[in-house]
């Protein structure tokens, strides 16, 4: 596993883990396989930017010169990649800033009263010897992306809230303050700048690796895949069904592989091995539940083939969707601010593209957004205790003020992609795959945000912000495509291969713990088995939840620390 960390033992005698490099010494600062820039300047200062960071040398000097710390809140977010901030200013004061998009979390834990921290919450919960924090799992059922400040997956360890600047003073307790809110900007800016970002953060990721790239086919991985080719060879890896190797997405995926003769194209026929909820004891433990747990089969097929086509490096599209195919929730925003035309038009379009009623969009505008936002689905599986401690501590914060609904709804939406997006590159580390999702950096969920929520939606162009950024990088066809594959029959197939093994997860560790009505689960997966259509975005988040807290019981492999003299 990749990650960093650091301990503020007073004496020096802070725990370490094993096999660390160290970086830093009083305070302790380490590395585990993790890209790191370090630069000290007079003072005894000393700055270091942990994760793949555009910033060039000058730059990184010139601002661990700097001793205003508004000019490292904007440093944290004003460079390609994704990387979190960590500045010892010599006088005793240790700061962090964690990134804005969530991307490169960062958790803090307290060991004999001195403040311990890492970009992986499993390696402190490891030292502290955490169990799974039930209030923790609770909200991630109700809510999966909801923020749940102060807590993590495991108990004692807390997570610093993204887009906030962490500081253990001298004397006194540490203490975290929101540091970034995103800028307006002109439609043309924002496309120019998605452009140049997105092009920057594939090529400080690739340059000078062995590169491979998710090819669906889709706008997402296209573009990145795209841009990858233009900094040198890059393996395009497009799935498909067995015996089914044209039509749809596998033919776009050919499109963008022709046109770019640096793509060397490699296709991955899935056959019944493949199928979701199969090989489920192959997942290994991570910071948190991953989103890919039942799909785990596929996941760890396509990274055994990365590695022995010679693959180090490893870009997905993760993220696009949430960024650049929003729900109406921006209805509720036109509502409030009494934008009552375009309230009703959009909302028209909304129904007319899915050929119903325009007038509960309209309804939920003024009375109940969380509808337009999918997020008040009935969850009749999770018991009244869990309703109730998912309640207790999520909160609607996103640390950052002035937010309308659908920028809020989005900022939420993203971090919770961005952060366990780390945890399925905990996934591909097992395999010696560093995996990097360039639509989770900060820059680019900055650039999304600076145009009104109202644009960035549209029930007549698919993607439009991505669309018009990429247009001549790829070729029109792909462009003007209206939508991408979708896979749940394979879930369906997959449930009915593997009944027996999933059934028993009703009656696993989240039932022990009170949290969900086994009764109830079943009788809507054995729906499944029969083709019934059921909520497969609300389902996977618990089963995934569910094989992690199994992972979490018979994990051997943990973070192991020292202690040091």
């Amino acid at each position: 596993m990749r990650w960093f960390g650091g301990a503020l033992a007073p004496y020096g005698t802070a725990p370490r883990p094993v096999g660390a490099d160290a970086l830093w010494q009083k305070p302790d600062a380490w590395t585990v396989d993790t890209v790191v820039r370090q630069v000290e300047s007079e003072g005894g200062r000393r700055l270091a930017v942990f994760g793949p960071c555009g910033a060039t040398n000058p730059e990184l000097e010139r601002l661990a010169r700097s001793t205003d710390l508004r000019e490292f809140d904007a440093a944290a977010s004003a460079w390609s990649g994704s990387y979190a901030l960590a500045l010892d200013d010599g006088a005793g004061s240790f700061t962090l800033w964690a990134d804005p998009a969530g991307s490169c979390p960062l958790y803090v834990a307290e060991v004999d009263g001195a403040p311990v921290w890492a970009s992986s919450s499993l390696a402190l919960a490891s030292l502290l010897g955490s169990r799974p924090d039930a209030a923790w799992l609770a909200a991630h059922l109700a809510h999966p992306t909801a923020c749940v400040p102060g807590r993590s997956a495991w108990t004692g360890v807390a997570q610093i809230p993204p887009g906030h600047r962490w500081t253990a003073p001298r004397d006194g307790a540490p203490f975290s303050v929101p540091y970034w809110r995103p800028s307006p900007s002109t439609w043309s800016e924002a496309v120019d700048r998605l452009r140049l970002d997105l092009a920057d953060g594939v090529l400080i990721r690739v340059r000078g690796r062995e590169v491979s790239s998710d090819l669906s086919g889709g706008l997402d991985s296209s573009t990145l895949a795209a841009y990858a080719a233009q900094c040198g060879p890059v393996l395009g890896v497009t799935f498909h069904p067995k015996g089914r190797e044209s039509g749809g997405d596998v033919d776009h995926a050919r499109t963008v592989a022709r046109a770019f003769p640096s793509i060397r194209h490699r296709f991955m026929a899935l056959g019944r091995e493949h199928l979701p909820f199969t090989d489920l004891d192959a997942l290994v433990l991570t910071d948190e539940p991953a989103p890919s747990a039942v799909t785990v089969a596929q996941l760890c097929h396509e990274f055994a083939l990365l590695a022995e086509e010679g693959a180090s490096v490893h870009l997905t599209g993760d993220g696009g969707d949430t960024l650049f195919m929003p729900p109406p929730v921006h209805l509720a925003d036109l509502a409030r601010s009494g934008r009552l035309v375009r309230l009703a038009r959009d909302a028209q379009a909304w129904g007319r593209l899915y050929r119903s009623s325009p007038w509960p969009a309209v309804a939920a505008a003024w009375s109940a957004p969380d509808r337009l936002a999918g997020v008040a689905l009935p969850k009749p599986w999770l018991t009244r205790q869990a309703t109730a401690l998912a309640e207790s501590v999520i909160s609607p914060e996103t640390g950052v003020d002035g937010l309308g609904y659908a920028d809020r709804h989005l900022l939420t939406e993203a971090r919770y992609v961005g952060r366990t997006a780390a945890t399925e590159n905990q996934l591909a580390a097992a395999y010696g795959i560093e995996m990097h999702n360039p639509y989770t950096d900060a820059r680019v969920l900055e650039a999304v945000m600076s145009v009104p929520a109202s644009d960035r939606w549209s029930a007549r162009r698919y993607k439009p912000l991505l669309t018009d950024a990429v247009m001549g990088l790829l070729p029109g066809q792909v462009v003007r495509r209206g939508s991408k594959g979708l896979f749940a029959v394979d879930h369906h197939h997959g449930l009915r291969a593997n009944q027996a093994n999933v059934l028993e997860l009703a009656d696993g560790h989240l039932a022990d713990l009170g949290l969900v009505r086994p009764a109830v689960l079943r009788s809507l997966l054995r729906r499944a088995v029969l083709g019934v259509d059921v909520p497969w975005g609300l389902l996977e988040p618990l089963l995934g939840t569910e094989l992690w807290l199994r992972a979490s019981d018979t994990a051997t492999e943990r973070v192991r620390w020292e202690d040091r003299p």
